[in-house]
């Protein structure tokens, strides 16, 4: 469906965003205004995890020289629409309220070259498997779009490591989502990411102004968690 320009949003100020995407927070963002906003992986990769162990009970059963049956091709399927069902809700949950928020411009990481090797099986099923990047990036553009919020894309190599207290990167210590430094700074990386990824792309230093707004997805939308802090196990 292709939107007029009479029917597409202009924006409301002249902000800008950065976001981050990861294989446990879906995605991290910060806003020049300090704002932060995480949306939890918790619950969609539950469901993603449960489908695919349905199919691999699914695989072991099939006779002898049979590689899939009708039963097989429907999990995939089913696995399929509920990840897009809530990573398209994700998005547009998240471009509305930066468009409240008078964003202009919304950067996000380079990809190419970057996914890797992770720390467990969970993680790399997460980052290469639940992960339809390049569909995520071109649905992300759509709803942009839509409310005439400019997309663009920057390297985000070294973001998750580089301390945002004292910008050291070659001493901070990564394990799973939480990054240390020797000065003392510990934080979601993450959120870190999106951070220096925002302060990379407008070259100036943007700090938070309160606590971070957790998302968690009910199978319907997403909704913020109240009192929820960034625990770096998320």
């Amino acid at each position: 469906m292709t939107v007029p320009e009479s029917g597409q949003a202009t924006p409301t100020g002249t902000d800008a965003a950065a976001l981050d995407i990861g294989a446990n927070v879906l995605v991290a963002c910060t806003t020049t205004t300090g704002d932060q906003y995480w949306y939890s992986g918790q619950e969609p990769f539950r469901q993603f995890r449960e489908t695919t162990e349905r199919i691999a009970d699914a695989k072991a059963k099939l006779p002898d020289g049979q590689q899939t049956s009708n039963r097989i091709q429907r999990l995939y399927r089913k696995r399929s629409r509920r990840r897009d069902h809530a990573v398209n809700a994700l998005l547009r949950d998240l471009v509305e309220r930066l468009h409240e928020d008078g964003v202009e411009i919304l950067y996000h990481g380079d990809l190419t070259g970057v996914l890797g090797e992770y720390w467990s099986v969970e993680a790399n099923l997460k980052a290469r498997t639940f992960w339809a990047h390049r569909q995520c990036l071109d649905q992300l553009a759509n709803v942009c779009e839509e409310y005439g919020i400019e997309v663009a894309s920057l390297s985000e190599a070294w973001t998750s490591q580089t301390c945002p207290e004292c910008g050291e990167r070659e001493q901070t210590r990564r394990h799973r989502e939480t990054l240390t430094c020797p000065c003392g700074f510990e934080g979601h990386a993450d959120l870190v990411a999106s951070q220096t990824l925002l302060e990379q792309a407008t070259n100036t230093e943007v700090r938070p102004t309160a606590r971070p707004v957790r998302f968690q997805w009910d199978d319907h939308q997403w909704y913020p968690v109240e009192g929820a802090t960034v625990a770096p196990n998320e």
